[in-house]
């Protein structure tokens, strides 16, 4: 009798344990609800690939499908850490039907972890591997816009505009509102570089509006920011009282520490040249930020531009990885034979 309502108990505890568990179908469903949040909010489909348990028991389809989704997400998020974890996990799985099917998206977030982490030429070779694989007119225009931001990383300006023209003349076939604003946001970068400021004025406010007509708040956070630091520089003080507020408050909402970051040194210098007192714990404030910054391009600049404003000291930029990208996997990459 003790046996029977042991294993009673037990037949309960199991069956309670499975209906805990989502079904596929649930799990399934809450990958598309992921997906659809790509564009609009990828912090949400963070949220929602985080709250998917025991990703290894899914199927392999599923298991991939899920790491293509994070890493998609981990991108304008800047999750570097979830972003080389789910690339290690899908290049282990590279022999599979799905993998293959998601190659190109695979090797265009690989190519924009490589580059934000230094490593150009890999970044260069990860992209042009995707491109040989694009599916679609608009993957190849995504693509041709990470090339070229990858030659604008490694100075080399011309290749970088020739690059975002021919990605222009595609966004504007395709009227790709997003991608439009993106290549005017890069080339208002690559103006800026250039000491352009009236040129980078036309393209960051363009692509601002462009941002703002499609709802992409990563993108406005971007174009609103790089106006900011252009109305420093221009002290154009009244459009940058506009302006702050606003991104401001798109900023503190988005899970983007950069972004955060490159803000707070912005605004550390309309604080002093309004009149403002940095304190010594200011600066400290500032230092830290300084190490969240994302790539060397956006610490050159606030170095260059920010940092005798506020009179804080920076450390030295280090010199550029001439090490080579030498994961066991990337030689699928420079092979490129899928």
């Amino acid at each position: 009798m003790i046996g029977q309502v042991v294993f009673i108990a037990a037949g309960l505890l199991f069956s309670s344990l499975l209906s805990a568990r989502p079904s596929i179908e649930q799990q399934m469903d809450m990958l598309q609800e992921a997906q659809d949040y790509l564009t609009v909010k990828p912090s949400q489909s963070l949220h929602i690939l985080a709250s998917i348990s025991d990703v290894e028991a899914l199927p392999l389809g599923l298991q991939i499908r899920w790491h293509v989704l994070r890493v998609r997400a981990s991108v304008p998020t800047n999750q570097l850490v979830q972003l080389e974890q789910s690339l290690q996990a899908l290049f282990a799985l590279s022999t599979h039907s799905y993998f293959k099917d998601n190659l190109p998206s695979v090797l265009s977030a690989l190519g924009i972890w490589l580059r934000r982490k230094g490593y150009l030429q890999e970044a260069d070779i990860s992209l042009q591997c995707a491109l040989k694989y694009a599916k679609n007119a608009s993957q190849q225009l995504t693509l041709i816009n990470s090339r070229a931001l990858v030659a604008r990383h490694m100075g080399k300006y011309p290749d970088a505009i020739s690059l975002y023209k021919e990605a222009a003349l595609l966004a504007k076939k395709q009227r790709n509102i997003s991608m439009m604003a993106t290549i005017d946001n890069n080339l208002g970068a690559i103006a800026l570089d250039l000491a352009n400021y009236d040129e980078a004025d036309v393209y960051f406010r363009a692509a601002l509006a462009g941002y703002q007509r499609i709802d992409k708040r990563s993108g406005h956070i971007t174009a609103g920011t790089n106006l900011l630091f252009l109305f420093i520089l221009k002290d154009e003080i009244l459009n940058y009282q506009r302006l702050y507020s606003p991104i401001k408050a798109l900023t503190d909402g988005f899970p983007n520490q950069s972004k955060k970051a490159l803000l707070t040194w912005i605004h550390a210098a309309y604080i002093v040249k309004q009149g403002g007192h940095m304190s010594d714990q200011a600066r400290q404030n500032l230092q830290t930020a300084y190490s969240q910054l994302e790539s060397h391009q956006v610490k050159l600049l606030v170095g260059m531009y920010l940092a005798p404003i506020v009179k804080v000291t920076l450390p030295p930029l280090p010199t550029r990885k001439l090490t080579l990208f030498t994961a066991p996997w990337f030689k699928q990459v420079q092979d490129c034979r899928w």
